[in-house]
C-alpha cells in the first residue's frame, strides 16, 4: 500500500511538472496576424511624450516617451495585427504614447497612437480601428521605465 501511494504521488509530480513546462509561445502573448494596410506613402509625429488622462500616478512624466521618424516606420513596417480583446486584456498598458498621422498610398489618411510597451492603433475614416503590436521592435525608448519616472528639464 505504501509503495502504491508512492507510485501514485510521483506519478501525479510528474504530470504536474509537465504541464507546468511551457514553450515560448505558452499562450500569454496575442495572436499576431498581418497588418494588411496598402503600402504607407507618409508618417508623420504629430505629438511625443503624451501621458494618458486616464493615468494619475504622479511619479511617471511622459515628455522623455520620444519617438524619431525612422523608429516611427520601423514599428509599421514591423508591427502585426491584434484583435482588439487581446489588445485591452493581453498586452501591457502604458500612460505613455506618441501620436501621429498616416497617408497610404491610395490617399487614404488616418491617425496612429504608440504606446511605449510596443503596442499602438491606426483610426482610418470610415473603419474600424486597427489595434498593433510589434513584439520584434527595439527602439529604446519602448520598455524602458526608468525613462519615463525620471523627467529631463
Amino acid at each position: 500500500m505504501v509503495i502504491q501511494m508512492i507510485r501514485i504521488i510521483y506519478i501525479a509530480t510528474l504530470v504536474f511538472l509537465s504541464t507546468s513546462c511551457t514553450s515560448a509561445n505558452d499562450g500569454t502573448e496575442p495572436t499576431l496576424y498581418p497588418l494588411n494596410i496598402e503600402k504607407i506613402e507618409n508618417i508623420k509625429t504629430t505629438s511625443n511624450g503624451i501621458k494618458a488622462l486616464a493615468d494619475s500616478n504622479s511619479k511617471i512624466h511622459c515628455k522623455n516617451f520620444i519617438l524619431s521618424k525612422k523608429e516611427v516606420e520601423k514599428y509599421f513596417e514591423l508591427a502585426k495585427k491584434v484583435q482588439k480583446s487581446d489588445y485591452r486584456h493581453m498586452l501591457d498598458w502604458s500612460p505613455c504614447f506618441v501620436t501621429g498621422e498616416i497617408t497610404l498610398q491610395n490617399g487614404i489618411t488616418g491617425k496612429w497612437s504608440i504606446h511605449q510597451y510596443k503596442a499602438g492603433t491606426i483610426n482610418f475614416e470610415d473603419r474600424d480601428t486597427i489595434y498593433t503590436y510589434c513584439p520584434n521592435c527595439k527602439a529604446k525608448m519602448f520598455d524602458k521605465p526608468e525613462y519615463i519616472t525620471k523627467p529631463k528639464n
